[in-house]
């Protein structure tokens, strides 16, 4: 068949398609919504998995999280988890000095609420964190004026405080915050710096902390009580390359400090950013096996409605089937013409679909809290199965037309 044949196909496909616009749009119609409800699931997916990845990422580069719970997500902690010996400042100062692939060790201990107040303002939702000079380097968290947490502040336990950005609006609002006393949980703490802008994670204002040393932290609160309170040790390795031996270092250490026995698991948990996407992707991996069925659905009942078009349309052509058979139509020409007509009608589908789908998008973007995003080889993928669908309920239709005797077509009435 040449290309020549194949062009006259599509000319005819096109001219029987505009003869039949109503029965044509209702074909269309159903590969649309096929096409659509594909994209509006692939659209959502990544778009939770691109802010997810975007989310971990602003943690800071290639960062490594301790803690004695083992790395999940909405899985509480187990009994044997709740009852593993804490973490250390003296763990974090055996990872620092004895790992040779690693450049920054910060540890912290976190409470998830506290009340502050300066003069007659307070608020009552600051997380406070207790950290040490490492902080910033580690975290890619730096101050935005004054100074950050020192050696000496950690040595001597002062109380000395740093503020987050929604801090400084809640309670200083036309007044400069540096040097001034505030009262965290009634107890006087003098402000020594501002934190830059640090956004939001998940949702929730970072700007909405307050930094005060972490030996001060346990002075006031040396009881841990997951989740309210928490210690979490952050190791910065020195390249992406070297996660996995800075994670293995890192594991010989707390086994052996903690005195694991060899054929047991480990007593505390230890995860990189990649192990935590591959936790969320193996989770979002049975959501998106659930959604590939519920469009493969769709797309088969918009299949099914090409389908039965078809053989209307093969029906009351017949006699044109026979005509064209008796001046010389092969059996292919035949074939290909109406399998040509089924792919130009699920290509439009397709291509109606992909432009509603990328609307959706901006719309789901522009006016609900759910990030949506199509990458370029969803829209690819949405044309070749778009394309596909017309080819495979296409196939029989376009089949029973080529097959037909001449004689009993021209004679059909």
């Amino acid at each position: 068949m040449t290309f020549d044949d194949l062009k006259e196909s599509a000319v005819m496909a096109l001219a029987t398609l505009r003869g039949n616009k109503l029965r044509s749009s209702l074909t269309i119609l159903g590969v649309t919504v096929g096409v659509l409800t594909v994209l509006s699931m692939v659209s959502i997916i990544q778009g939770l998995n691109k802010t997810f990845a975007e989310q971990i990422e602003s943690l800071g580069s290639n960062t490594i999280f301790i803690s004695k719970f083992s790395p999940s997500f909405g899985r509480p902690p187990g009994q044997e988890e709740r009852q593993r010996k804490e973490l250390t400042l003296d763990d974090a100062d055996a990872i620092r000095n004895e790992s040779q692939s690693i450049i920054g060790v910060s540890p912290l201990q976190r409470k998830i609420a506290t009340n502050i107040r300066f003069r007659e303002k307070e608020t009552e939702t600051p997380i406070l964190i207790g950290v040490t000079p490492y902080y910033e380097f580690t975290h890619s968290q730096y101050i935005g004026y004054g100074r950050f947490i020192s050696d000496t502040d950690v040595r001597e336990r002062s109380n000395v405080v740093i503020l987050g950005r929604d801090v400084v609006k809640a309670l200083f609002e036309n007044e400069e915050p540096l040097d001034k006393e505030i009262k965290i949980a009634g107890t006087p703490f003098r402000v020594i710096g501002v934190m830059e802008t640090l956004g939001s994670f998940f949702g929730q204002s970072r700007d909405n902390s307050v930094f005060v040393p972490i030996t001060t932290y346990q002075k006031y609160y040396p009881e841990l009580n997951p989740p309210e309170t928490i210690f979490v040790i952050i190791v910065r390795p020195r390249t992406r390359a070297e996660v996995a031996s800075a994670m293995d270092e890192i594991r010989d250490i707390l086994r052996r400090r903690r005195q694991v026995p060899s054929d047991q698991p480990d007593n505390f948990g230890l995860s990189s950013q990649d192990a935590l996407l591959d936790v969320y992707n193996q989770l979002t991996g049975a959501t998106y096996l659930v959604l590939t069925a519920i469009s493969a659905v769709a797309l088969m009942i918009g299949g099914i409605g090409v389908m039965n078009i078809m053989l209307v349309s093969v029906t009351e052509r017949t006699k044109e089937i026979g005509i064209r058979k008796a001046v010389g139509a092969t059996k292919i020409s035949i074939l290909a013409q109406f399998l040509i007509e089924a792919v130009i009608l699920t290509g439009i589908g397709g291509i109606i679909g992909l432009i509603l789908g990328e609307l959706l998008s901006f719309l789901i973007n522009a006016y609900s809290p759910l990030p949506a995003y199509i990458p370029v080889w969803a829209i690819l993928v949405g044309l070749f199965v778009s394309a596909g669908v017309g080819i495979v309920f296409g196939l029989y239709p376009a089949w029973k037309a080529a097959k037909l005797n001449p004689i009993d077509a021209l004679r059909y009435e």
